[in-house]
């Protein structure tokens, strides 16, 4: 007679411990997809300070060879966000010489570092309240003047 009342305690069990262990698996899904992003995103940023690290300083004191030349380094971080298969939804991308943005460059000034910093939103793998997270990497690169 007792085996007949104790018949679904092992499913009410499952059944309360998956309601806590559901979040958590969530969580660690986007904690993961957001680590693999922020790696992309930094390989990408890298990739690109290391490129414009290289360009000859003639190609950027030049406002219009300047620009070609950021597009350029734009286009190798798209290329490497689409090539990494990310989830992101949007990227925002500045360059930086010295103190200031790149595009403000004088075409006296010869900058000593270059610097991008990329912005990323990331889509979570699960909802949980916050549909996309921004991550912002910087990378900064010293120039062999």
């Amino acid at each position: 007679m007792k085996r007949l009342r104790c018949r679904g305690v092992a499913a009410i069990e499952a059944a309360l411990v998956m309601a806590g262990l559901a979040p958590l698996l969530a969580l660690a899904l986007n904690m993961g997809h957001l680590a693999i992003d922020g790696a992309a995103a930094d390989r990408a940023a890298s990739n690109a300070a290391r490129f414009l690290s290289q360009v000859p300083l003639e190609s950027l004191r030049d406002s219009s060879r300047r620009a070609v030349v950021l597009d350029s380094a734009q286009q190798m971080i798209g290329q490497t966000l689409s090539a990494a298969n990310i989830g992101t939804q949007a990227w925002h991308v500045e360059f930086m010489c010295d103190i200031g943005h790149c595009d403000q460059l004088l075409p006296g000034m010869v900058p000593s570092k270059i610097g991008v910093m990329l912005t990323v939103e990331s889509q979570a793998v699960v909802e949980l309240g916050h549909p996309a997270v921004n991550l912002v990497v910087y990378a900064e690169v010293g120039r062999d003047n």
